[in-house]
């Protein structure tokens, strides 16, 4: 009797400590031991000192006050800026916080925010001000020519100039990081590599009609400059810098190339605000530290284009005019498609539109009619313009299909719209639009390798 009633009691206690250590809360997140490193993996990349974030978040003084503006961010996933659906794809630069990070850094603002015991790891180490996934400073810096000045208030007209490449024999590119020296004003700039205009020496010149006087102007003979609105008139793309971008990075082997003796093609468009501003815009460049054995190319899947279900026709160089979208319209699409004759690995997406861009699907359909979708954006949002890179570069056969479906929304609803009233016409300005499907290749039958052996022998 006595030993039962002394197992029961013994029994009674192990049940009471069990539920006392049940009910005792988990320690608060702090921000030396749990959210530092979320910070640092996600975050601090933009920001940090001299980026485009407001504030810093490289340690506990500067986060501690942002503490509720965080937790409101993250919930909403508004914060760190990535569209993708996570039903498609798998992409290697996402910035999808998982639902347990989210739970620490909530949890962490629930408690006050503390700083915990210790110290929070050391941050991650920036070359220079470039972007930290690279661990050296770039080999070669190109800077623009001059530094722009760019008027308070009124339009200013896209505009395009030269540079001649430094480089005595071609150069292979593994990563390439376009950066501002004001952000607030380059709306975007598109960069190709490619000769002079026929018959044009660099000089300086205006660079529009009584527009200011520049460097890296062709001019001809006469002396009379040589005007584009856009370097991709010109030459291989190359590089295509919007805010929220400006870095690209080529798995080992595949690299971009930039031959020797031609020229950098800088496309610039820029925008007021309201105060004088200048830019003075640099490209960071890391060469390939192996031969390259595929080149990468920038290609646009607008082989076709259809709207609204009509497919427009192309005049004699190609090139499609599309409609203006009219007023008011909620869900207006766009299609386009590119039809590949040769076997190609794909290596990144990027969907490009202004402020009624409303979402982009990139569909994939195989010659056997097999389809599946590459890249989802159903929420598009012009103020983060992402290039998304697969995890693993995909290997597409010869004649498959690439579509792009993309809706815009010009009506009230849309609270970026600046006009709901208005039609939109297709252009360069912030209150036009675009609908540029991109894609980041190369072709599996061009190999560097057998180019290289084919020079060896004919030397």
């Amino acid at each position: 009797m006595h030993r039962r009633l002394a197992l029961a009691v013994v029994f009674a206690g192990v049940f009471c400590l069990d539920q006392v250590a049940s009910q005792t809360p988990a320690p608060s997140p702090t921000f030396n031991k749990d959210v530092a490193p979320i910070f640092y993996s996600h975050c601090v990349t933009c920001h940090r000192p001299g980026e485009v974030a407001p504030m810093s978040l490289l340690n506990y003084a500067e986060a501690k006050p942002w503490g509720r503006s965080i937790k409101e961010k993250v919930l909403s996933r508004e914060m760190p800026p990535w569209f993708a659906d996570a039903q498609h794809g798998n992409f290697r630069n996402s910035r999808r916080l998982a639902q347990t990070e989210i739970d620490t850094l909530t949890a962490w603002v629930d408690a006050g925010a503390p700083e915990g015991d210790g110290v929070a790891p050391r941050p991650p180490v920036f070359q220079q001000g470039w972007n930290s996934a690279m661990t050296r400073p770039p080999d070669r810096v190109l800077e623009l020519p001059f530094e722009f000045e760019i008027p308070p208030t009124g339009d200013v007209p896209t505009f395009t100039v030269w540079l001649k490449l430094p480089f005595r024999d071609d150069v292979f590119i593994e990563a390439i990081e376009y950066r501002p020296s004001n952000r607030r004003v380059l709306h975007h700039s598109s960069v190709t590599v490619g000769g002079l205009p026929p018959g044009t020496r660099l000089g300086k010149a205006a660079v529009w009609p009584d527009g200011p006087v520049v460097e890296g102007i062709p001019l001809f003979d006469d002396g009379k400059p040589f005007r584009a609105s856009s370097s991709e008139e010109f030459g291989t793309p190359l590089f295509f810098y919007v805010p929220g971008g400006g870095f690209q990075r080529f798995p080992s082997g595949i690299a971009k190339r930039m031959r020797a003796g031609q020229y950098l093609v800088w496309g610039l468009h820029y925008v007021t605000s309201g105060k004088p501003e200048k830019d003075r815009s640099r490209i960071g460049l890391w060469f390939s530290k192996r031969a390259a054995h595929h080149e990468a190319f920038l290609y646009t899947v607008n082989q076709k284009v259809s709207v609204e279900g009509r497919e427009l026709g192309s005049d004699a160089r190609g090139r499609t005019t599309l409609p203006n979208i009219p007023p008011r319209v909620e869900n207006w699409n766009i299609t386009g498609s590119l039809v590949l004759k040769e076997a190609v690995t794909l290596y990144a997406l990027w969907p490009h539109m202004h402020y009624r861009g409303k979402d982009m699907t990139f569909v994939l359909k195989y010659p056997n009619g097999r389809e599946e979708t590459l890249l989802s954006v159903p929420r598009y949002d012009p103020n983060w313009q992402i290039t998304y890179e697969l995890a693993k570069p995909l290997k597409v056969p010869a004649r498959s299909t690439i579509t792009a479906i993309a809706h815009y929304d010009n009506s009230a609803k849309n609270p970026r719209n600046p006009a709901p009233d208005q039609e939109v016409t297709w252009g360069p300005q912030s209150w036009n639009e675009m609908f540029l499907p991109f894609l980041e290749l190369s072709v599996d039958d061009h190999d560097l390798r057998f180019e290289r052996l084919q020079q060896e022998f004919g030397r």
